[in-house]
């Protein structure tokens, strides 16, 4: 069995650590995997295991669990606020010379370490009944010890200049304030994937034997019939059957501008409809669609964890032990050079300075931020693992038909011969293809987009054509080899017309670019090298490689893509392979990064590692540059986490001294260390 779990009360990587070390000593758990940014965990378990007992297990680790619904955190903004009031009090009053009574320093810092710590000490008891360490344990070690001696000094008689009791008190205040801090940081990471799951309308316009009824969504079916109005919100997937509009589709592709709408065109729930009406047929539900797949695959993503989060987790969780010994050897070294009180200082503040939050938070927070704004711009994460090696990448691999071209057969010349006029050609073409169902008699037929004459006696000639007469001619429509054509040294496809055994002309049939593929190729060729590969024939190919401006290879099966990728990778590229067929499917899984087109196969999809959900090739290079940002984020986040410690821990240690680091800031700059990292990862939130 499976269960998701809402967690509380994790707040770095140690912690998370200790949450899967906990569920995974619960027989018959098989696998467990937590996120610190998503406070959940995610439990493959046998049959035999309940969610009680994962939560019992979770519990007894220190922290809060809950199978349905979500849990309740300890309010922290009460208790960092009274310590906030305090400490400043005690501050001032010794920064202008004035002597509070000492029962009121006692007092105060009794209050916040009984009181507003609370929350802290029971997370270190519960760490230590396991036989772990967490932050926690550094943090209460070190205001416990700033506590304890000062107390013990005020009822010896000492004067107020030998205690630390503001010290105990800020230490904690400022641990609740930068968690305070954290944790409305990491809510607005969530936001995003919040306000997709939150966008679908509670109800629909549904249409029935011609009369509307208002039903909530959750009663509409596939197929069913619905008319959005203006200002409404799209209920469900699916295709516009009649009417136009423009939707506004910022929610998914961050773009303001309108996206016109019209018959046979796909919509996505939560969208917003502009001034027109439409109808449309709906085509996915609740869990098939967008927004349903989205958010599933940010909520997965978050849950698995990259190799270079797995190694930062490694270090975080042997860095406390090393701290503590650390701590000790230098205040026992200063205890032994005659110095006991600067020995006290230096380890406290070398237990607070050194915890190794920041470490722990620079790349799931990065990875979550840069997750949501990815659904935001409708790119959907499959592996984020893939983000690592889509940032370095060195090649990228094209396919033709849907990937650069518009895989919709178009007629785009069309060359009568003397005698013939082109209405003459193109009606009587339409007339005999109407009866065919190839793929590209259905392009003849479009372009002529006019009534045709009746056709007798037709006949379809397999491999060749079609023939029959009308308008009392003899008409013969295929390829230029059945009807003596020559055809030779043009890459379109060329299909001829007989008239009465006379050629009456030709129309030739291609699949045009997209619109908007050679300036997004030529955007990704400043940076990459791209090059085309398909199964068609190799003249079309290498024309549309001509057009394009770079290297192509046609006439390709779907194993001879992967070899050629192979290839490629064999030489030291890092390849990512663009496809939407089904044959593209070993390729992308040759590839170091595949990338699917939403408009493409559905076995494609299921293959690739990224899948741009929006009919805009120009996505792929802002896929690209995303993942760049993410990495260039995760690499600030750790230099600045180890920079941090490398710099600090010695001064802690009284480097410095006679000059010493008070235990106070010493916490206010871990706080501080911990939110920077945080506060650098959401400006992922507005990548453009």
């Amino acid at each position: 069995m499976n269960y998701t779990l809402e967690v509380k009360g994790m707040h770095c990587a140690s912690c998370v650590g200790r949450v899967e070390r906990a569920l995974g000593k619960v027989p018959g758990v098989e696998l467990a995997v937590v996120s610190l940014l998503g406070e959940k965990a995610s439990v493959r378990t046998s049959d035999q295991v309940s969610a009680e007992a994962l939560m019992k297990a979770i519990e007894k680790a220190g922290y809060q669990a809950a199978a349905h619904g979500p849990v309740r955190p300890v309010a922290l903004a009460p208790r960092w606020i009274v310590g906030l009031v305090l400490g400043a009090v005690l501050m001032l009053a010794m920064m202008a010379g004035v002597h509070l009574p000492a029962w009121f320093e006692f007092g105060a810092a009794s209050l916040i370490q009984f009181w507003a710590a609370a929350p802290l000490y029971a997370s270190a008891w519960s760490a230590a009944r396991s036989r772990s360490t967490t932050m926690d344990t550094l943090v209460v070690l070190g205001s416990t010890l700033a506590y304890a001696y000062s107390a013990t000094l005020w009822w010896g008689g000492s004067q107020h200049g030998a205690t630390y009791f503001e010290s105990s008190i800020f230490i904690v205040t400022f641990v609740l304030l930068g968690r305070w801090l954290e944790e409305r940081a990491r809510q607005k990471a969530r936001e995003s994937l919040q306000d997709l799951l939150e966008s679908a309308p509670p109800k629909a316009h549904r249409l029935r034997e011609g009369q509307e009824e208002e039903v909530a969504v959750e009663a509409v079916r596939l197929d069913d019939l619905l008319r959005v109005r203006p200002g409404e919100k799209v209920p469900v997937d699916g295709l516009v059957v009649e009417g136009q509009s423009r939707l506004d589709e910022s929610l998914l592709t961050g773009e303001s501008l309108p996206v016109a709408k019209g018959p046979g065109d796909a919509v996505v729930g939560g969208t917003v409809n502009g001034t027109g009406s439409f109808t449309m047929r709906a085509r996915a539900l609740g869990q098939q669609s967008v927004l349903a797949q989205i958010a599933a695959s940010v909520e997965r993503a978050q849950l698995e964890k990259p190799p270079v989060q797995k190694l930062a987790d490694q270090v975080a969780g042997v860095f406390i032990p090393v701290i503590l010994v650390l701590a000790l050897v230098v205040g026992l070294s200063w205890w032994a050079l005659g110095q006991p009180q600067v020995g006290l200082q230096t380890a406290i503040s070398v237990l607070l300075i050194a915890c190794p939050c920041a470490l722990g938070l620079a790349l799931p927070v990065a990875y979550a931020v840069g997750l949501g704004r990815a659904a935001q711009l409708g790119i959907l994460v499959r592996n984020p693992a893939a983000l690592e090696p889509a940032a370095r990448l060195d090649a990228i691999v094209l396919d033709k038909t849907g990937t650069v071209t518009q895989n919709r057969a178009q007629v785009v010349e069309v060359s009568p011969a003397a005698g013939f006029s082109q209405d003459e050609v193109m009606r009587w073409a339409a007339a005999l293809e109407k009866h065919s169902e190839h793929p590209l008699a259905q392009a003849v037929v479009a372009f002529w987009g006019q009534p045709v004459p009746e056709v007798e006696e037709f006949q379809a000639v397999t491999g060749q054509g079609v023939m029959g007469r009308a308008e009392g001619r003899s008409l013969r429509l295929g390829s230029p080899a059945w009807l003596g054509a020559d055809a030779e040294g043009d890459s379109r496809t060329r299909i001829y017309l007989e008239v009465d055994g006379q050629l009456a002309g030709w129309m030739a049939v291609a699949d045009p670019l997209r619109a908007d593929a050679a300036a997004a190729v030529a955007e990704l060729g400043r940076s990459y090298r791209v090059s085309l590969l398909s199964g068609d024939r190799n003249e079309v190919v290498q024309a549309v490689a001509r057009q394009l401006g770079i290297e192509g290879q046609g006439g390709l099966f779907p194993q001879d893509k992967k070899s050629q990728i192979e290839s490629m990778q064999k030489a030291g590229a890092r390849v990512a392979m663009v496809g939407d067929g089904m044959n593209d499917a070993p390729a992308l899984a040759q590839a170091d990064v595949s990338i699917a087109l939403g408009w493409g196969s559905e076995l494609a999809r299921k293959t690739a590692d990224l899948t741009l959900l929006h009919d805009d090739l120009g996505r792929l290079n802002q896929t690209l540059r995303l993942a760049q940002a993410i990495r260039r984020t995760v690499r600030q986040g750790l230099a600045w986490a180890f920079l941090y410690n490398l710099l600090l821990i010695p001064v802690a240690a009284g480097l410095l001294y006679p000059t010493l680091l008070s235990p106070a800031w010493a916490a206010a700059a871990m706080a501080l260390s911990s939110l920077s990292v945080v506060l650098n990862a959401l400006r992922l939130r507005w990548f453009r």
